[in-house]
């Protein structure tokens, strides 16, 4: 099963497909200046519920981007409902292939680093799609300590240590406005939906042919989390803003 589809059977029915809420997507807007000037785009912008968040509380407009059809329609129908379809478009596309032919006032990619294979070249998209004085947010994972069991970290190579991510922006000419971090009960709420949508589906398909993958994946994802992943991995918001310096 491609992974895309593995996406949409865990997350995809999910409000928000990161471990965060939406006072805090709704404090990175206010950290970023977004308001109804603004003209952001949010890029894996999965079901579109940061794009409305920002839209009714800020009264943005811009564009969403998006891979996955089954996401895309789910946003668009969200959007129409709250009103926002005029201001805000969402595009069934591949971010890592879109070209802007006008910069944006800011941009976002909230959980979506790995289009890039990292935060580090998913920044430097992010700083390709806006203008000089634009605010770009982020929002990924991170190392909470130095020392990592070595297979973890094999695995998730491309995640930095904050103080890495700070480096990076700064090198960027950044400088980091607000950073909103994941509680543990955030991590909790979203792996917690991950499995119980997982669960969900292979009660609903007991005879598919790919059952047992799905059925790995779950048994895996519980056994990252509980045996790495909630002691040595964070997950937070970062706000940047153009440097001062």
């Amino acid at each position: 099963m491609n992974v895309n589809d593995i996406v949409t059977i865990s997350q995809g029915a999910l409000p928000i497909m990161n471990p965060t809420t939406p006072e805090k997507l709704l404090a990175a807007g206010k950290a970023a200046g977004w308001n109804n000037a603004s003209r952001i785009i949010d890029v894996g912008s999965g079901n579109g519920t940061t794009l409305a968040l920002w839209g009714e509380a800020y009264g943005i407009s811009g564009v969403g981007l998006e891979l996955r059809e089954s996401a895309c329609g789910q946003a668009r129908g969200l959007l129409a409902e709250a009103g926002l379809a005029d201001r805000i478009e969402v595009l069934c596309t591949d971010a890592a292939a879109y070209i802007s032919e006008t910069p944006f006032d800011g941009a976002s990619c909230i959980g979506a680093s790995h289009i890039w294979n990292g935060f580090e070249p998913a920044l430097h998209a992010m700083l390709d799609l806006v203008h000089d004085d634009g605010a770009i947010i982020m929002g990924d994972r991170y190392w909470r300590h130095d020392r990592v069991p070595a297979e973890f970290a094999r695995e998730w190579s491309s995640v930095p240590t904050e103080y890495e991510i700070l480096g990076t922006a700064r090198d960027a000419g950044l400088d980091l406005a607000a950073v909103l971090r994941a509680s543990e009960d955030d991590w909790d709420r979203y792996e917690s939906g991950i499995w119980q949508s997982l669960l969900a589906w292979l009660s609903a398909n007991p005879d598919h042919p790919e059952r047992e993958e799905i059925a790995g994946y779950f048994r895996r994802l519980q056994e990252e989390y509980f045996g790495y992943g909630r002691e040595y991995m964070g997950w937070a918001i970062y706000v940047f803003v153009p440097g001062i310096w």
